[in-house]
């Protein structure tokens, strides 16, 4: 994520407006690879399915909770972890916007786990290449990246 996009996302916040869709969506992509990222993928053992399969059936799983919080305690049970500690920057807009948050995870889920495994994947070849970045969420949210046609959405 770029500065101007970061500044953007952080004065909607402030502002009291209501945050962009392309801005919650970055949002779930920075907490999914917190949790992908956090998850011990040696529990799952050598399964026929590969990681993002089993994270998206999870996601999908959670996607049936009533609210933000309930779905990301969904997952972190689904994948046999405690729920991790999440920067109340990326945090704080999907509880706020709980109704539109869910939505966006209930209808982008496949599309969400697949950026949010892009983001790791980044995240630890970028890691890798000499970046060094610390682990958390607000390192990762750096890695994310957006298709070119997704840049210019606001609202689908």
């Amino acid at each position: 994520m770029t500065q101007k996009q970061t500044e953007a996302d952080e004065t909607t916040i402030e502002s009291g407006r209501e945050p962009t869709r392309t801005a919650l969506e970055r949002h779930w992509i920075a907490v999914l690879a917190e949790y992908w990222r956090q998850t011990d993928w040696d529990a799952f053992g050598t399964a026929k399915k590969s990681y993002a399969d089993t994270f998206g059936e999870r996601v999908e799983v959670a996607t049936r909770a009533g609210g933000v919080h309930a779905a990301l305690d969904k997952l972190a049970k689904g994948l046999g972890m405690a729920t991790p500690e999440l920067p109340t920057a990326d945090l704080d807009p999907l509880v706020t916007n709980d109704s539109r948050a869910m939505q966006i995870l209930r209808r982008e889920d496949i599309w969400l786990v697949n950026k949010a495994d892009e983001t790791v994947r980044s995240y630890f070849d970028g890691r890798d290449s000499g970046q060094k970045p610390k682990q958390t969420t607000t390192d990762l949210s750096d890695f994310i990246t957006l298709d070119d046609s997704d840049e210019g959405a606001e609202d689908k």
